[in-house]
């Protein structure tokens, strides 16, 4: 009997420590986060190897937009329908996603330089000095809705010159063609001036066949340009998932809060260290891994400058400063400029509604 006795003392002992062992794993809430191609997938991969997903109870899925859609720029249908549940992306996709009645909010800011730079042909160095000197110039800076566009025209405005001082050319320099392309044609005298961001912004630099004349690779440089930093990518999410689940919200930004202080305090050698094999392209045989991992760490390392640094709110005026900007961009006819007129002449975007500060606030308290 004593036997019988101690027998079932162990068994309830063992299954109060069981519940207690239970009780204290935090219940799993699955996520679908698409975070965008490149250095999109920086810090969102990095969370993944550092283990910080795991740790505030959050089981993600990573996907991409392109699963569902043609087009990645439509990606606000996808968060407001709840085929997604956050995006990594740039700030203007919230812009455009309000004045397309697909209202988004961006929750913490990732970078807050655009990581372009406006470069001139060296042959013209000397009589291009700043942006007053672009009256009469060939400038390349992409098609009409772009990013780099708009901002080329913009600080071509802050020093006196309007849109008709300025010839633009057709889109023949794009950020995805390579760097030899653009190199030749630059050499061949076909264009003064150039806005471009990495990859191909790396390659040009290598053939030195152009010297920087404006640097938004990092903030200084940015607010230098433009009169105030650029929210370039960012977390958002539709303001009814934010709505409904607040604390799932709050882990989230939690979790990037936490792996972009890991970015400000590491180089790229110890971040790509901590990368899990997912971020990589695992497939490759050995010595084309390491060449690949070797070029990956080498965009990593430029990319470092562009991201931001100890406070990752969405500050007031440069949230004014975009919302305006990227709604006054002369756009073209295709199909996501006029995706993007349609936000200029749709719904009324109000700065103070492209995004909310609370989570991330609270995240940089409790995680300094």
């Amino acid at each position: 009997m004593k036997k019988l006795r101690h027998s079932l003392f162990l068994f309830s002992l063992l299954g109060a420590l069981f519940a207690d062992a239970s009780a204290a794993v935090p219940a799993r809430t699955k996520l679908r986060l698409a975070p965008m191609p490149g250095m999109g997938q920086l810090v969102p991969q990095l969370a993944v190897g550092l283990g910080y997903f795991e740790q505030e109870g959050l089981d993600v899925e990573m996907v991409t937009v392109m699963d569902w859609i043609e087009e990645d720029w439509l990606s606000a249908e996808l968060l407001n329908n709840g085929t997604i549940d956050a995006e990594v992306n740039w700030y203007q996709r919230v812009v455009y996603g309000i004045g397309n009645h697909q209202p988004l909010k961006a929750v913490m800011l990732l970078e807050d330089s655009p990581g372009m730079k406006i470069l001139v042909a060296n042959p013209q160095k000397e009589k291009i000095k700043s942006a007053t000197d672009f009256k009469g110039r060939r400038i390349s800076a992409s098609a009409g809705f772009s990013t780099k566009r708009y901002l080329t025209e913009y600080v071509a405005k802050r020093h006196g010159l309007e849109l008709q001082d300025v010839t633009y050319l057709p889109d023949k320099f794009q950020s995805g063609q390579p760097a030899g392309e653009i190199v030749k044609r630059i050499k061949n005298g076909e264009a003064d001036v150039l806005a471009i961001m990495d990859p191909t912004l790396m390659g040009i630099e290598e053939s030195g066949t152009m010297t920087t004349l404006y640097d938004l690779t990092n903030r200084e440089g940015t607010k230098q340009a433009l009169g105030d930093i650029w929210p370039a990518r960012c977390l958002f999410l539709a303001p009814a998932f934010i709505e409904k689940h607040p604390e799932t919200v709050q882990k989230l930004v939690n979790v990037f809060v936490r792996t972009m202080r890991f970015v400000n305090t590491h180089n790229a050698d110890e971040i790509c260290a901590k990368l899990p094999l997912s971020y990589y392209n695992p497939h490759t045989k050995n010595d084309q891994f390491r060449e690949y991992k070797a070029a990956e760490k080498l965009k990593i390392g430029r990319a470092l400058s562009t991201l931001t640094k100890g406070d990752y709110s969405i500050p007031r005026s440069a949230a004014k400063f975009a919302t305006k900007l990227t709604l006054s961009a002369e756009f073209d006819e295709t199909a996501e400029g006029k995706y993007r007129k349609a936000a200029r002449d749709g719904a009324k975007v109000i700065p103070e509604q492209t995004y909310d500060n609370r989570f991330v606030e609270q995240a940089m308290k409790q995680f300094k």
